[in-house]
């Protein structure tokens, strides 16, 4: 067992193909069948039942990829950190984000990679908060950005920041940033929201519990998207940051209004897998989230306060090309 097969299997597991596996890890199929013969020749049991869509992991299979994923990502990292102790950030970094924040944050920090730390690989994956946790659990991703409070995990977290939560509507109705509405009076609209277990809709639930109010939610839109549109079309009003819609507020697509009596915020936290390390790469990449965090709070593109010191941790300037 060595750890090109255990990648091998891992990516295939990801996958569940084969064919897929090999178009991404650009080795052809034979040679990828014969490591995952020889994986479970020395497991002793079959990992995968093949059929005719792609590949399916058995229970020995689950249990291996539960087993290996973490040690195996850890390996990587360590190696990619032994390379780069003599030359520049360089490795490969996979980041996760809430829906609503890759929205303001995922192109800024791309460019900054991309400009700033070249060799460094970086993939943005977005989702919902429990899909985020799934991941970082299961080591699928180095680090995420997701609800806080941070006593809540069972993991590595750093508090980011706390942001203020706005009523959103159409450009017909007459939400203003100077009249706010209280979460009684917006009880009595009609809403759109995420379904449960969405950490966003518990927020709002948990704020008309303390009103003593009922929700009327008309429609639930697990697609940030479709949720923006519906709301956009005059469907209903939805509760959101303001940094997750603030470039179609200002072509003048959405209106809002803040929130009162309780006032409703977020807070988001930096995750990262339980009893394991970041690697260099990793390190660079979450340093520059913060930053950039830290900018859009200057700039008011977030409403809220920042939890960590900005100037600690910053980014690597001095560096090799």
């Amino acid at each position: 067992m060595d750890l090109r097969q255990l990648k091998t299997f891992l990516k295939v597991a990801e996958l569940g193909s084969l064919s897929r596996a090999s178009d991404q890890m650009r080795i052809v199929q034979p040679a990828l069948s014969r490591q995952i013969r020889l994986l479970e020749k020395e497991a002793g049991a079959p990992l995968f039942v093949r059929h005719s869509t792609g590949m399916k992991l058995t229970a020995a299979g689950k249990e291996l990829c539960r087993r290996v994923a973490d040690p195996v990502r850890q390996l990587d990292h360590a190696l990619g950190d032994m390379r780069s102790l003599s030359d520049t950030s360089q490795g490969h970094v996979t980041f996760g984000m809430l829906t609503t924040v890759s929205y303001a944050l995922a192109g800024r920090l791309a460019l900054r990679v991309a400009k700033e730390f070249p060799r460094i690989s970086l993939r943005i994956t977005e989702g919902y908060s429990s899909h985020l946790i799934e991941w970082l659990q299961r080591g699928e991703v180095d680090a995420a950005i997701t609800y806080g409070p941070a006593s809540d995990f069972h993991m590595r977290t750093h508090e980011l920041l706390v942001e203020e939560l706005v009523l959103v509507g159409s450009p017909d109705t007459a939400l203003s940033p100077e009249r706010p509405v209280t979460v009684s009076e917006m009880a009595k609209m009609p809403l759109v929201l995420p379904s449960h277990p969405n950490g966003l809709r518990l927020i709002v639930e948990n704020a008309a519990a303390k009103a003593r109010v009922k929700l009327e939610v008309r429609i639930e839109a697990d697609s940030f998207r479709a949720l923006k549109e519906l709301v956009s079309n005059g469907v209903g009003y939805t509760v959101l940051p303001l940094s997750s819609f603030s470039r179609d507020h200002r072509k003048g697509e959405f209106r809002y209004a803040p929130l009162t009596r309780p006032k409703m915020t977020r807070q988001l936290i930096l995750a990262q897998p339980p009893e394991s390390e970041l690697s260099f790469a990793a390190v660079t990449v979450a340093n520059l989230a913060r930053e950039e965090l830290a900018a859009m709070v200057r700039a008011g593109d977030f409403v809220g306060h920042l939890l960590f010191n900005p100037t600690a941790g910053k980014a690597k300037r001095s560096r090799k090309r």
